[in-house]
C-alpha cells in the first residue's frame, strides 16, 4: 500500500488539495461539476486503453524492427531511434515511445561499440521536445489543448517552429555519439503479434483521432477501447496505469478553486515561470497550477511547460521513466543520471532560448485558430475568466456547436524485448 501511494503521490496530493477545497466551499459540488472536463477524461481512458492494446498485439515492436533492419551503420541507426521516439511521442505519448525504442537501443549496444547511453539520451529528449508537436505528445498538451479550445491543426501549426527548433539540437548532438561504425544481421525475438487486436486498436484509436479532430464527442472512443481491452487485454488491462484520470479530475477542481482567488489577473508572461517550476514540481502539475493564470496565454504556458521538461530528472515524467528503463535493462551505476542531467540541461538552455524567440516573435502573427467552432469555444472561455460567465469547458461547447514472432534486422544478438509497462 505504501509503495502505491509514492508510486501516485501526485494524485493523492492532487486529491486532498480539491477536497480541501470542496469542503472549505470555496468550490462547491455544481462548479466543480461545471469545471470537469469529461470529454477529456473520456479520451485520457481511451488514449491509453489503445495505446496498450496496440503494444499487446506485438505489431508496433514489428514495425519498429523492420523499419530498423534497413540500417548498416551506428549514425544513422542512432538518427533513426532518436527520430523514431519522437515521432512516436507525438502519436502515444512520450513514456509509451521509450517503452518501445529503448530497449532497441539496449540491444544495439550488446553488439557493437555503439555508445547506448548518448542515444538513449537524445531519445529521452526527442519524446519530451519532438513528441509535444500534437495534443497526444503528453498528458500537458492534451489538457492544454481542451482547456484553450484550440483546433488539432492549430495546436500542430503553433508548436511547429518549436518542434522544428527542437530537431536542430537533436541533429546537432547526434554528433557526439562519435563515428559511425558497421552493424552485422542478427536476429531480434519480437513478442507474439495478434492481427485481430491491431485491427481493434487502430479502430480505436481513430476514435480517439476523432474526438482530437473535434468530429466527436469523447464517449465512442471510451466505450470502444473499454469493450476492446476486456476483449483482447482481459486481466492484463487492470495493469495500465490509469492514475492520471484521476489527476486530471482533482486537476479541474483544483483550478477551479484558484479561479475564485483571484489568480487570474496576475500578469507578466508564463513562459519562463513555468519552465522554472516544471523542474521542482514536474511539468504536468505546472500545468494544472498555472492554467488557472494563462487567460489567452496558452501560447506562452505550452512552451514553458514543454520546455521545463529538460533539466532535471523530474521536470517531466519521461525522464525519470527512461532513466528506471534504461538503469534497470543494463544495471549501470549513477553515470548515467549524471550525464543524463547534464544533456537534460543542455538542452533546457538551447530549447528555452529558442522558445523566447519563437515567442516574441509570435506577438507580431495571428497565431489565434480562425476555426467557427474555435471562436465559440474562445467566446465561452474569455467569459469565464473575466468573471461574467458561469465555467463552461471546452469540451461542453464544442458538443454544442457539433456534434511470425522473429524478424531479422541489423541491431544486436538476439534477445527478449518487455511488452508490458506494468512490468517496469
Amino acid at each position: 500500500m505504501l509503495a502505491f501511494v509514492r508510486r501516485h503521490w501526485l494524485t493523492f496530493a492532487a486529491g486532498v488539495l480539491a477536497v480541501a477545497f470542496l469542503i472549505s466551499g470555496r468550490v462547491t459540488p455544481g462548479a466543480a461539476a461545471r469545471a470537469t472536463d469529461i470529454d477529456l477524461l473520456l479520451v485520457l481512458f481511451a488514449l491509453l486503453t489503445t495505446i496498450e492494446i496496440l503494444r499487446a498485439s506485438g505489431y508496433l515492436y514489428l514495425a519498429v524492427a523492420s523499419t530498423l533492419s534497413r540500417f548498416r551503420n551506428t549514425r544513422p541507426l542512432a538518427l533513426a531511434l532518436v527520430m523514431l521516439s519522437g515521432a512516436l511521442a507525438s502519436l502515444m505519448t512520450n513514456d509509451v515511445a521509450l517503452f518501445i525504442i529503448i530497449p532497441f537501443t539496449v540491444v544495439a549496444g550488446t553488439f557493437s561499440d555503439f555508445d547506448v547511453e548518448d542515444a538513449v539520451i537524445l531519445e529521452i529528449v526527442a519524446a519530451n521536445l519532438v513528441g509535444c508537436l500534437t495534443p497526444l505528445g503528453n498528458p500537458q498538451n492534451l489538457f492544454i489543448f481542451h482547456r484553450s479550445g484550440w483546433s488539432a491543426a492549430h495546436f500542430v501549426w503553433v508548436m511547429l517552429p518549436f518542434v522544428l527548433w527542437s530537431v536542430a539540437g537533436l541533429l546537432g548532438a547526434l554528433f557526439l555519439l562519435g563515428r559511425s561504425r558497421p552493424l552485422q544481421t542478427i536476429a531480434v525475438d519480437l513478442p507474439p503479434r495478434n492481427r485481430a487486436a491491431a485491427v481493434a486498436g487502430a479502430i480505436c484509436f481513430v476514435l480517439v483521432l476523432l474526438e482530437i479532430a473535434r468530429l466527436t464527442n469523447a464517449v465512442p472512443a471510451a466505450i470502444g477501447a473499454a469493450i476492446t481491452g476486456a476483449v483482447f487485454l482481459r486481466a492484463r488491462m487492470f495493469s495500465i496505469d490509469y492514475s492520471i484520470v484521476p489527476l486530471f479530475f482533482f486537476a479541474f477542481i483544483i483550478v477551479e478553486g484558484l479561479r475564485t482567488m483571484q489568480l487570474y489577473r496576475a500578469g507578466g508572461s508564463l513562459y519562463f515561470p513555468s519552465i522554472a517550476l516544471s523542474q521542482v514540481i514536474s511539468n504536468v502539475p505546472t500545468t494544472v497550477l498555472l492554467s488557472a493564470l494563462a487567460g489567452n496565454r496558452w501560447l506562452e504556458l505550452l512552451y514553458g511547460v514543454n520546455a521545463g521538461g529538460c533539466g532535471t530528472i523530474i521536470a517531466s515524467l519521461a525522464n525519470l521513466l527512461g532513466w528506471r528503463i534504461y538503469v534497470r535493462a543494463l544495471n549501470r551505476d549513477p553515470r548515467f543520471f549524471w550525464r543524463l542531467t547534464a544533456f537534460n540541461f543542455a538542452f533546457l538552455v538551447w530549447i528555452a532560448a529558442g522558445g523566447a524567440v519563437i515567442l516574441s516573435e509570435a506577438k507580431d502573427l495571428n497565431w489565434r485558430d480562425p476555426s467557427p467552432s474555435a471562436r465559440l469555444r474562445m467566446t465561452y472561455f474569455d467569459r469565464e475568466w473575466r468573471g461574467t460567465h458561469r465555467p463552461v469547458s471546452s469540451s461542453a461547447s464544442t458538443r454544442r456547436w457539433l456534434h511470425p514472432t522473429r524478424a531479422s534486422i541489423r541491431v544486436a544478438p538476439s534477445a527478449r524485448l518487455p511488452t508490458s509497462p506494468s512490468s517496469d
